[in-house]
């Protein structure tokens, strides 16, 4: 007997060296699953095998004994619980008649047909052959997702097929578990009232424990740092108390809170699903392994002696196709298309959890109606066929029925500012280039869908649970990080890139960062442009506009301030990078995306200050006024930290022109745009270690970080200036229009 087996007899040990073991040896594959790109019930399924009795005989699950079932069942809650919080009612409502018609008409055909078939094959009860019929009836979202982002299918075929495997999981297990109250009870006279007893217990306080979360919640009673076991904790509590009242009515109650709690949305919400995800991927592969490693290898053999083969025959082969049919008739979709739909339908962890559940409550009773290993190794060669068969197989069915998507060729822009949101609107183009924003600004998701954009209220930062799980994302090819923090954007292009291709991953990067290229991951772009929101202030006041040149051989850019962005060469969409050479990627018949900033930097400052005539005694004297002046118009900055700004560049750098003319400036945090008062010295100023008496100012206050903007700006004043003509118009001028006028002409 060796040290596994030892473990598992003795007792209490053997239950904590399973249980942890399950835990750990679940979390790795899942990771190791991720990596590879694979369906994390394929290595799962594997692992449980090989780990369990019939090979390595590592992991024992009958060493939990009696807590085995309750560990499941518990599991299996929070999981529903997780499931029903991410349940969107308005999405349900604005999905296609194919959807709902799936999980009504569908879920009948799949549940009917099934234990017709089980009811023939394997000559069992009506009743045991119902209970075998709806544990099948759920097509599992974590085995799904992963399968639609590798093979790619038309969006249309794929939001059917996501969104019948995010909402089919509840009604699937309140069908289960009335047909295993029916097979526990023996019949419908008893089974009826249990399951509303069940029913109405559940509901309730499901009901009670999803208000009284959000109420607490919404009370802010919670500190932020604990909310997610208070979430947890209140979900396990909610469980249990059901279970008191009636065993197995606690999945009901958890689901139904979850719900409760996914529709009221409390202001954690995206904390809670995002630790609720993580926590749900651990039970996820703990089950499976404990479930899957109690199985036999004689039990599936005898499954196949008995006609199982024909089972899955009927099951993937009739009852599926039975149910596109029936679901997609009168629509518009192709032969072709419910092709498709009757060959992917893969059944994922709940299927296999509630089979095992009711296995062993069945095995648990002195009066077994039925066979529980014949459950089990029904519902597992179920998942095992749909998993390996249909999946290993669907993307080349895909391709040869002519519905499958080129390679990932979209792009996902992270920040739905204005200038994200021009920019998408810039891209895009039907059918051929597709732009997804992503942003945790709800306002800015909000203006982007109202512009008919489409957006998701997402944090960028959660790379590898966007790419798997986000169905809007699962045609992205390119990502372009393009918030107004640079130190943002470099982690943000750190994350995607473990998801993406360095070269796929671009990010809005300053040509004076002090990042060096070869330290970046991804690729820099934009690094002559301002901040974000600096160009998005510009593309609103209609300062700046979006410009698509057709290329042509010898062609060069017009001249004036712009910028280019993008090469469009056919369908396919490249940025340009910080260090390329614009004439050596581009070639005819490209077209060339720009921005193009209509004004000059001078021009566009001073339609946002003002003009003032004045008089000062000295150099302080006119800082304090200037200060004063900026404090006015920028009322959330301090008139005492502008002054301390001037009088140190003053210091540094004197803003002294010559000919009269001084140019304060400086850069202030929380500005979008930039401003130029303008300020004429009734009397002129004397200043020390200067020829000339200072009769007029150009005061320039920059958004910080705005470098090229801030230096372009005070260069175009020296530019203007420098001809006498022109430099005595200005002076001469009375107010902003007649200095715009006279540098204007």
């Amino acid at each position: 007997m060796n040290t596994f087996q030892t473990l598992a007899v003795g007792n209490s040990q053997g239950a904590l060296w399973a249980l942890c073991f399950a835990v750990g040896a679940g979390c790795l594959l899942t990771v190791l699953a991720r990596r590879l790109h694979l369906p994390t019930i394929v290595l799962l399924l594997f692992g449980g095998f090989v780990l369990g009795p019939e090979w390595l005989q590592v992991l024992q699950p009958n060493a939990l004994g009696d807590f085995l079932p309750m560990i499941v069942s518990l599991a299996v809650g929070l999981i529903l619980f997780e499931g029903a919080l991410t349940l969107d009612l308005k999405e349900f409502k604005q999905t296609s008649t194919v959807i709902k018609r799936l999980l009504t008409i569908g879920v009948l055909i799949t549940w009917l047909g099934s234990a017709l078939t089980a009811y023939i094959v394997f000559d069992t009860s009506p009743a045991f052959s119902l209970l075998m019929g709806s544990l099948i009836i759920v097509t599992g979202p974590t085995v799904i997702v992963p399968l639609l982002r590798r093979i790619r299918v038309q969006q249309k075929l794929a939001s059917i097929l996501h969104w019948e495997g995010v909402l089919i999981d509840t009604i699937g297990v309140f069908t289960a578990i009335l047909c295993f109250e029916w097979v526990v009870e023996g019949g419908g006279a008893v089974a009826i009232p249990s399951f509303l007893i069940r029913v109405a217990s559940g509901a309730a306080i499901g009901l009670i424990g999803g208000y009284s979360i959000y109420w607490v919640m919404k009370r802010n009673w919670v500190p932020d740092n604990i909310v997610n076991a208070f979430t947890l904790a209140s979900a396990m509590l909610i469980f249990g108390a059901t279970e008191l009242i009636k065993p197995e009515a606690g999945l009901l109650s958890v689901t139904i809170a979850g719900l409760i709690v996914g529709i009221k949305k409390p202001r954690q919400l995206r904390e809670i699903k995002a630790f609720k995800a993580e926590i749900v991927d651990l039970l996820i592969g703990m089950l499976f392994l404990l479930l899957v490693a109690r199985l036999q290898l004689q039990q599936f053999i005898d499954f196949f002696k008995l006609g199982g083969g024909w089972v899955l025959f009927s099951v993937i082969l009739i009852i599926r196709p039975l149910s596109i049919a029936a679901s997609s008739y009168g629509t518009d979709l192709k032969l072709r298309q419910k092709a498709l739909l009757s060959w992917v339908a893969p059944r994922g962890v709940v299927a296999a959890s509630m089979a095992s559940l009711f296995a062993l409550s069945l095995s648990a009773k002195e009066n077994q109606v039925g066979d529980p290993a014949l459950l089990e190794s029904f519902v597992y060669s179920v998942i095992c066929a749909t998993v390996l068969i249909q999946g290993l197989s669907a993307g080349m069915f895909a391709k040869v029925l002519g519905l499958q998507r080129p390679a990932p060729n979209d792009w996902v822009v992270i920040g739905a500012h204005h200038f994200g949101r021009e920019l998408a609107r810039k891209l895009m183009r039907k059918g051929e280039q597709h732009v997804l924003l992503l942003d945790t600004n709800a306002r800015n998701i909000a203006l982007a869908k109202k512009e008919g954009l489409p957006a998701l209220n997402r944090d960028g930062m959660e790379a590898e649970k966007l790419y798997e799980n986000e169905q809007a994302l699962f045609g992205a090819g390119y990502v372009l990080a393009l918030t107004d923090n640079v130190e943002l954007n470099q982690i943000l292009m750190q994350r995607w890139a473990k998801e993406l291709d360095n070269e796929k991953v671009f990010g809005w990067i300053p040509l004076d960062s002090p990042t060096e290229a070869d330290q970046l991951t991804g690729q820099g772009v934009f690094g002559d442009l301002s901040r974000p929101a600096v160009i998005g202030g510009e593309l609103l006041q209609g300062e700046s506009s979006f410009e698509t040149i057709k290329w042509e051989e010898g062609k060069s850019l017009a001249s004036g301030d712009w910028h280019p962005l993008f090469i469009r060469r056919g369908k396919q969409l490249k940025a340009i990078p910080h260090d390329a050479v614009l004439k050596e990627m581009v070639k005819g018949e490209d077209e060339v995306i720009c921005l193009r900033r209509s004004e000059g930097f001078l021009l566009r400052a001073l339609h946002s200050g003002g003009f003032i005539n004045t008089e000062c005694e000295n150099i302080e004297s006119l800082y304090k006024l200037l200060a004063n002046i900026a404090a006015e118009h920028l009322p959330w900055s301090s008139q005492e930290q502008i002054l301390e700004d001037l009088e140190e560049q003053g210091r540094v750098f004197p803003a002294f022109l010559g000919h009269g003319i001084a140019i304060p400036h400086l850069y202030c945090e929380n500005l979008d745009y930039r401003i130029c008062f303008i300020a004429h010295l009734k009397e002129g100023l004397t200043i020390p270690g200067q020829n000339e008496a200072i009769d007029f100012i150009f005061f320039i206050i920059s958004p910080e970080g705005d470098t090229e903007g801030h230096l372009a700006t005070l260069a175009e004043i020296a530019k203007n200036c420098r001809r006498e003509r022109l430099r005595k118009q200005i002076k001469s001028a009375e107010s902003v229009d007649d200095v715009v006028a006279a540098i204007s002409g």
